[in-house]
Formats: C-alpha cells, structure tokens, sequence
C-alpha cells in the first residue's frame, strides 16, 4: 500500500506560487529538465502534472494549490520563531507537489526538495504531509543545495500515543511512501518509550537503505547490546503481535483507523538462536534494561558514510567558528581513529571507531595541508591507547561529524543553516 508523498510549500510571498512564476524558475534551472506538461483533473479541479528529469531519474509531478491548514499533531521538526509562525498563518494558499517513490528512496527524497526549492526559492516552511513533519524552508533549501541526501530520519516519524496509565502505543509515519510497511511497538511505556524509539528507528533505517521490508518473522541483526547480548528483531501483523501483549490496552482494533489498519508491522525480538529458527518471537520489553546505552552501535556503515560526507561538505562552518576565537564557543569532532588489530574483523581491515573530540585549534602546515589538533573527551572501546585527555593531530578525512556548542545550543551539519 503505496502512498504518494505529498509536500505543501508554504512561500514567504503569495504571488511565488502562481504558475507562471513556478514553471518559470524550473524552466531556468539547470539541475531540472522538464520532459513534459498537461493538465489533468484531481481533487476535483484542473491541476498540473509534470515530467522531470533529475540525475537520470525520471518524475510525474502533480502540483496544485491548496489551503494551508497544519494539523495540530504535525510535528515541528525545525525552530520556528513566533514571528515565523505569525508569517506562516498570514498565508491562505501553498503549493501542492505531489511525487511517486519507487525507489533510491533517499534519493527521490532529496529530489523532490531540489525541485521545491527551484520552484520556490523563498519560502516560509515544507509541510512533509506522510511524515507529519513541518520542515524550516531555510532548512530545505540548505538541503537541496547539498551533494549529501538528508538522514533517512526525514522520511519518517515516530508517534506515541498514551491513554490514562503508562502505557504508550509507538507507530511509524511516512514509510508507506517508500511502499514500505510502517513499524509500531505496542505495551511501551513513559520510562521505555524513548528507548523503544531508537529500535523503531534503527530498522526503519535499515529498510529504507536495503528498500524493502524483510519477509515476517525473518529475523534481523540490529546490534550488539552488551559482548554477548545482541538485539535479533523481526516483524510481525499488529493482529498477531497482540497475542505476546494480552495485557495491552493501546494499539487494539477500536484504536486504529484505515491507515493504522493495513500495511503496519510490530516489532518483536528473537531472544536466542533456538527462537529464532523455531520462528518463536518474544516481546521486545526482554531487552529493555539493556537499551538506551548503546545505541551509536546501531548506526549502519552506509548512515555513517552518508553522515561523514555531510560533516565534511559543512566544514566551513567549523573553520567559521574556531577562526572567530570566543571562549565561549566549543567545538567537538567525531574522529575515525583506526582500532587496536586484536578488533579487527576480516572483512573490515581498515574498521574504526567514531568517538568525539574537542577541537583545540586548526592550522595550517608548510605544505598548505590543514590540521585539526583535537584533545580526546571519552576513552575509546577499541583503541586501547587512545584515553580520556589523549591529544592528536587530524585531517578533514578524518572527521565523521561534528558539534558546534554555542549559547546553550547544538548545532550539527544537519542543521547548520542556524549558525549566524
């Protein structure tokens, strides 16, 4: 069950969505090709469908105009200022871009913020309809700008619902665009749930990478969440998974409506290899005591990747920020140091271990070479050597990602357009 991602563009003036204007700057862009136009009826009106050519990647595009109406559970995903807010309910009408994902997920994402951003440069806010998602128009215009896709994360979103005790009912938003199924934990709780979050996520990310979900009751290696207990899931039907939970109130079929009723999944744990091959799954509450530590473990080698070219294409803003010399101003890297032989795995024999530095000054070298002289904030797992306090000396290579700590605030690659 395919749902088209639908995203309003609300613009900062109302006459940069009449249609000339909009055909016009697209026309004009160099990264978009226009391979054709009609018109064609939807929600009753005369609408426009385009089709466009990014990166080889062909796309019908459905725009139309629409009222701006933001539900009041859409989450803002970005920092809005109250007079943001005021500009944003000022405007009667946005514009409707509507595209079909088939696959390259990520990247078809990324692709239809470019073509928003060259249809309306100046705007207030994206409204990301399938993730629930209010998205800052200076955000999206960063990230359409960028060489990197934006994190997976943007794709989707977690909701919790509770009722009058502590049990919090967990689903997914957004991933049915992708035609994947959507993923719930049902029998949460208030302590649990943002635990419970990060596992939601991490398979999330790990079906939008491999673009397809795994069969049910297959089991999935997620991490490692202490030397000897690893986190195996599988996915289950929400209507079997009430089975292993008969003390849950939440997530039953009186809570759900057609969205929440087909195409969702639960997620349940395999608490052994035994279970796992008897096709036995347990509730994931087992591992609780064991989660919300390690979660970085969970991070994919290609969400890694994708985060160090981010890190690496926004460096600017580090060099930025240690040239300006304010004490108050701190600066951390997350460096790649090469781990210790006895931790190498065969497959992997140039394995590293991503842990964050405090940036202490950045120079230059007889050769022009730029230097990153960093003091160690953490003491490393796989790299005996390298303990709390440890300095060295890095390139931009090196770096993974970084944080730059400013008037009580953190600002990432990610979010980066903040950063005055």
């Amino acid at each position: 069950m395919r749902e088209e991602s639908r995203m309003l563009v609300v613009p900062a003036n109302a006459e940069d969505i009449s249609v000339e204007k909009v055909m016009g700057r697209l026309s004009s862009g160099s990264m978009i090709r226009i391979c054709a136009t009609e018109k064609i009826q939807k929600y009753g009106a005369d609408v426009m469908k385009l089709s466009v050519e990014i990166n080889r990647r062909i796309y019908d595009v459905v725009l139309s105009l629409t009222d701006v109406d933001i539900p009041d559970f859409f989450r803002t995903e970005h920092f809005f200022s109250d007079l943001d807010f005021q500009k944003i309910d000022q405007m009667k009408y946005a514009l409707a871009v509507e595209m079909e994902y088939k696959d390259e997920f990520l990247s078809t994402y990324h692709d239809q913020l470019r073509i928003i951003n060259c249809m309306v440069p100046d705007k207030l806010a994206v409204i990301d309809i399938p993730s629930e998602k209010i998205l800052s128009g200076k955000w999206v215009r960063l990230a359409a700008q960028s060489e990197v896709p934006p994190s997976p994360k943007y794709l989707f979103t977690v909701q919790g619902i509770s009722g009058e005790g502590d049990e919090v009912w967990l689903h997914s938003h957004g991933l049915k665009r992708c035609g994947l199924s959507e993923l719930e934990i049902v029998g949460s709780t208030k302590e649990t749930c943002s635990s419970h979050y990060s596992v939601i996520e991490t398979m999330a990310f790990r079906m939008i990478e491999n673009e397809i979900d795994p069969p049910l009751y297959e089991p999935v290696f997620l991490a490692w969440l202490t030397e000897r207990v690893a986190m195996v899931t599988t996915l289950i039907d929400w209507r079997e998974a009430h089975n292993y939970y008969p003390d849950t109130e939440l997530g039953k079929a009186e809570d759900r409506d057609d969205y929440h009723s087909e195409g969702t999944s639960v997620i349940l744990i395999y608490p052994g290899p035994d279970d796992a091959e008897a096709k036995k799954p347990a509730p994931l509450q087992l591992l609780d005591r064991y989660l919300g530590i390690n979660t970085l473990l969970m991070i994919s080698s290609e969400e890694t990747e994708r985060m160090r070219r981010l890190a690496q294409e926004r460096i600017i803003y580090v060099r930025d920020a240690a040239a300006n010399k304010d004490p108050d101003v701190h600066i951390l890297l997350k460096i790649g140091i090469k781990v210790d032989k006895e931790f190498l795995t065969p497959d992997d024999p140039d394995q590293r271990e991503h842990i964050w530095f405090e940036l202490k000054s950045i120079k230059n070298t007889i050769f022009n070479k730029e230097v990153f002289e960093c003091m160690l904030t953490q003491d490393a797992y796989y790299a005996k050597n390298m303990r709390t306090g440890s300095t060295g000396k890095y390139s931009v290579e090196d770096i993974t990602d970084w944080m730059i700590i400013r008037d009580g605030r953190r600002y990432t690659p990610d979010d980066a357009y903040m950063i005055n």
